[in-house]
């Protein structure tokens, strides 16, 4: 008897000034990697995570890769709040990420509330 519960992974924060994203990824990259593949959320600034960035710039590390790195971990759907996207100017066709498919959600309420175990960064 199987007791695999589905997970939900939100990313809220932008991808640097703290930790909070970098941490999210790899949490996510953990669970794939024990075979508790999570679905992912990128909302409110969390959606700063799919656009190209420039760390060094600032001194931090890029976190681009460890973003890539999640469709070979099976990660291969990222989930986008469509409001989040609007709020700060960002246009979904500007973003990719190869090996995974964007989709856009207009109710993040009724999609989180779907899911066994809720993980927030």
């Amino acid at each position: 008897m199987s007791q695999n519960k589905s997970i939900l992974a939100i990313c809220r924060h932008a991808p640097y000034g703290n930790s909070l994203a970098r941490e999210g990824l790899e949490a996510v990259l953990a669970c794939a990697a024990m075979d508790q593949i999570p679905e992912v959320l990128l909302i409110n600034d969390g959606v700063f995570l799919l656009l190209e960035q420039d760390a060094q710039q600032i001194g931090e590390k890029n976190l681009r890769r460890n973003l890539t790195a999640l469709p070979m971990f099976g990660v291969e759907t990222l989930h986008l709040c469509e409001r989040s996207l609007q709020q700060r100017g960002i246009d979904p066709a500007q973003l990719s990420l190869p090996g995974a498919e964007l989709k856009l959600l207009q109710n993040t309420g009724a999609f989180i509330a779907g899911f066994d175990q809720v993980l927030s960064f």
